[in-house]
């Protein structure tokens, strides 16, 4: 197997966690974007991350970080995503901002950057599910 170096938007989330790890573990070097949104995750940086991750503290809203971001991956797992189905009901801008804009951001710092990965995994949220019960 060839090492690839991937990066995983929204890598401090519960799915982006546990791919992260599952991807380290298999021999890959490992890059998570997240903004550490205080809503999901209060304490701050999650001591459950793997420790050998590059970490980028990053908003998807922000293109220039996120050109950054994009540098040297070979494999894009995009998770960032805002979260919460009530919250998404009285603060529309910053979802559609996150989850639409944000993706869009990606794409275009991709094209920016002249970066060429192999494959980009794009991942719906939660939000469109619904919340457990």
């Amino acid at each position: 197997m060839t090492e690839k170096t991937i990066l995983i938007t929204g890598g401090a989330g519960f799915v982006g966690s546990h791919s992260a790890e599952a991807l380290v573990l298999r021999g890959h070097k490992v890059r998570i974007f997240d903004n550490l949104s205080e809503q999901v995750h209060a304490s701050g940086y999650p001591d459950y991350l793997i420790k050998e991750v590059e970490f980028i503290h990053g908003d998807v809203r922000d293109r220039e970080r996120l050109s950054q971001a994009v540098r040297g991956v070979d494999v894009i797992y995009h998770l960032a995503a805002a979260v919460g189905v009530g919250q998404s009901m009285y603060q529309i801008s910053d979802y559609v901002a996150a989850n639409t804009l944000g993706t869009a951001n990606l794409l275009q710092a991709i094209l920016d950057t002249r970066s060429q990965p192999e494959k980009i995994v794009v991942a719906s949220s939660m939000s469109i599910y619904g919340e457990g019960k």
